[in-house]
Parts: C-alpha cells; structure tokens; sequence
C-alpha cells in the first residue's frame, strides 16, 4: 500500500569522471627518465630543476590526456543524447586539466547541456608554485575556454568571487592547509545535495 502523504522523487543518476592524464604527470614521468628515479644513479638536483621549470600549478592535459579525453566522448556523447533527461548537467572544477577533459565531450553533444564551473571543486592544496598562491582562471577565460561547446549555454558559475574578473583561486593565501581542504569539501558536498533535491 502506498503512503500517499509521501515525497516521491524521479531517481537521479550522478556520475564522477576523474580528469585525463594531465602535463603535470607526463613532467614528473619525463623527469624518471631523465634523472634516473628509482635508481642508485638518481639525480636529484637535475629532478628539482627540471620540475620546477616544467611544472604547472593549473596544468592543460597531455598528449596522452587527450587520447583519454577523445576516448571519453566517445562513450559518453551517445549515452548522454539517448538515455538522458534534457538538458544533461555536467559540474565541472575550474581547473583547467578537468575542463580540457570534458570539452570534446561538450563540443559533440546534439542535445542540450547546463555546464556548472563551481569553484569549490579542486584538488587539495589549490593553485600554487612553491607555495606562492595563483588565481587560477577567472569566469572570462573560463567562458573563452568552453566557448566552442556548440550544444551548451554559456556556464554558470558556483563558488567564485563576486568579482568575475578574480581567479577561482584568488582567495588563496598559499598552499590550501587539510582542514581548510575538508571545510571546502564539506560545503561542495552539501552544495551537490541541495542541487540534486532541488533540480531533478
């Protein structure tokens, strides 16, 4: 028997899709070889050079990244045309590494797409070299980046200054510290599950 005083909610599916490989990994992977990682004949000096000047504290994805990006669109554009409600929204961090993974996706959707960028969304510790804070892209150069995703409105924006000209990671004063990377965590979290009551 069915209780008709209760809340009945279409079912919601969500999926999490980790970033393609990006230029960070293939610097550090570079750099085994060249500096002989893992070996009595290790250099570490060559190693820290190296990866300092190569590394990127918002790195864009690899070669091989985007071979894995490509790959992604390929299996998920026809499931997201035919088996989804209209319009299919993606949430993705501000990072640019995970928007470089989901753009060839966007690019080749027939239907709609809402795409969310929310700023809350990154990898512990934020965007920095040395422990020197960058802003990271701001809602311009976002808005540039995903332009060519034909299929989509233009994104709208969670968790960013008010300023849309201030990187996602402006507030940064360094290296994010654990319990400022859980406190953000918890606040996405929570953020998703209102959205996911709230847009069904």
């Amino acid at each position: 028997e069915t209780n008709k005083d209760a809340i009945v909610r279409p079912s919601i599916a969500i999926r999490m899709i980790r970033h393609a490989e990006s230029k960070n990994n293939e610097v550090y992977r570079t750099a085994r070889v060249l500096f002989k990682g893992g070996t009595p004949e290790f250099n570490l000096d060559g190693w820290d050079e190296y990866v300092d000047k190569n590394r990127s504290a918002d790195p864009a994805i690899s070669t091989t990244g985007v071979e894995q990006a490509l790959k992604l669109k390929d299996y998920l554009v026809p499931h997201l045309d035919n088996q989804s409600s209209h319009p299919v929204r993606i949430i993705t961090s501000p990072m640019l590494r995970t928007m470089a993974t989901i753009l060839p996706t966007l690019e080749n959707l027939k239907g709609d797409a809402e795409i969310i960028v929310n700023g809350l969304y990154f990898e512990s510790e934020g965007c920095h070299v040395k422990h020197d804070p960058l802003p990271g892209m701001n809602q311009h150069e976002i808005k540039d980046f995903l332009s060519t995703a034909t299929a989509s409105k233009p994104p709208s924006f969670v968790g960013f200054d008010e300023d849309p000209s201030a990187g996602w990671y402006s507030h940064g004063t360094g290296p994010e510290t654990r319990s400022q990377a859980e406190s953000r965590a918890d606040a996405c979290y929570m953020w998703l599950i209102a959205r996911s009551l709230i847009h069904i």
